[in-house]
């Protein structure tokens, strides 16, 4: 079924139009037909409100006098379309056919001063009202969706006249489990319960109605486990508790919808001690902390999903000493600066994981031009500078366990 919101603006002119206006033309207008009871009282009378010789408003009234219905044809084609309902003389409520077609789709109920407390409307033509608008002196507070079933799976709260809040039941089973929240009609922050387990499990936070930030419970304990950031609705940066120790351990950032570097704590540890480069998805490059400083000290480089080559820093100085050659995923040749002059002074020779030849080279170049190392922090930095999230550390993972929508506190 097409989701509809009930229309709010109308409620009262529409009212105003049927009853009230029609009351002024019926001054204007004296021509009227009369019809007494035994009693010579009258019980019923019809007017032509608009003077085309055909009656289009008629009163009926009970034996004390009071007036009971007013029927109207609105749209003039000699069949009421529009009732008023009476009591003690005071109109509770109004039904319309406003499709012309004489079957009732909208239903107003008044309170004893005559205003809207309720509109109801049936878009679907069953017969029954399934949007329910309910008002607070002519202000909306509430508007409702009622399912086959008779429960309410759609529901709009109003502040102020404004859309504050839409909860909907998108399972049928009579509890809410998608919440919207709305400022000054735009939305800012929508909670879903997707396991449908009375809690939320995906938060997500919104600017200018676009998604700028989702939040995850991956393991449906309470506790945020998974964050993406997003800029013109395009993932930009992903955080991840992999491990369940209630911090984050992994940030990817993004670059056109593709991963492009990934930074992990891969012990838990609370430092961050690999990051991986890829291209086209693909990773390239992997460098490591394997000594838990804070800067890295390995890397490697891949082609094709294998290694090729690897470079590593033996001494914390942060320059490469030692250049590794593979082949097919095994190591063939091994370089060493064991002199740290930044010149290779041993060569090794590799066959089945095994040396099978060894050398002492006199300063010979390195085979290729190798960066210093950097540290984690430099990676937080530029993955900070691309997507303009500022992470220091592996941070705690939110804990939400307990705690329920502001929603579902009617």
């Amino acid at each position: 079924m097409k989701r509809q919101l009930i229309k709010i603006a109308p409620v009262i002119l529409s009212f105003l139009s049927i009853f009230l206006i029609s009351e002024l033309v019926y001054a204007q207008q004296p021509a009227a037909s009369f019809y007494y009871d035994d009693q010579g009282n009258v019980s019923r009378q019809a007017r032509d409100t608009n003077g085309d010789g055909k009656m289009d408003r008629w009163s009926h009234y009970n034996g004390q006098g009071q007036i009971e219905r007013i029927e109207q044809d609105v749209n003039f084609d000699s069949k009421p379309d529009a009732f008023v309902y009476y009591e003690n003389g005071k109109p509770r409520r109004q039904e319309v056919a406003s499709k012309n077609d004489g079957r009732i789709d909208v239903w107003y109920l008044l309170d004893g001063d005559g205003k809207v407390e309720r509109k109801g409307q049936d878009p679907n033509r069953t017969g029954t009202p399934t949007l329910w608008v309910y008002y607070q002196d002519g202000q909306p507070l509430r508007a409702e969706e009622n399912s086959s079933s008779g429960g309410v799976n759609r529901a709009v709260y109003f502040r102020d006249g404004k859309m504050s809040r839409i909860e909907e039941d998108t399972n049928a089973d009579g509890k809410p489990d998608s919440f919207g929240f709305y400022e000054n009609g735009q939305l800012i922050r929508k909670e879903l319960d997707r396991k449908h387990t009375g809690k939320t499990d995906l938060w997500g936070y919104y600017q200018d109605n676009r998604l700028v930030k989702q939040e995850e419970d991956l393991r449906g304990d309470g506790i945020v486990s998974r964050i993406v950031y997003f800029q013109n609705e395009t993932v930009v940066r992903r955080e991840e508790d992999t491990l369940g120790r209630q911090r984050m351990d992994i940030i990817e950032t993004f670059a056109q919808s593709k991963l492009i570097k990934r930074l992990r704590d891969t012990k838990g540890s609370g430092k961050w001690d690999a990051v991986y480069i890829f291209e086209n998805e693909q990773l390239v490059r992997e460098e490591r902390d394997t000594d838990a400083d804070g800067t890295f000290d390995l890397r490697i480089f891949y082609a094709d999903g294998q290694i090729k080559r690897q470079e590593g820093d033996t001494n914390g100085d942060r320059r490469v000493d030692v250049w590794v050659a593979f082949e097919n995923g095994e190591r063939v040749e091994q370089l060493e600066d064991q002199h740290s002059r930044g010149t290779i002074s041993a060569r090794y020779t590799f066959k089945n994981g095994q040396v099978i030849e060894q050398e002492a080279v006199a300063d010979a170049q390195p085979p290729s031009m190798a960066l210093p190392f950097g540290a984690a922090e430099d990676e937080l930095r530029s993955m900070a500078a691309a997507t303009g999230v500022q992470v220091d550390k592996p941070r705690a993972s939110a804990v939400t366990a307990g705690l329920q929508s502001d929603s579902r506190k009617k």
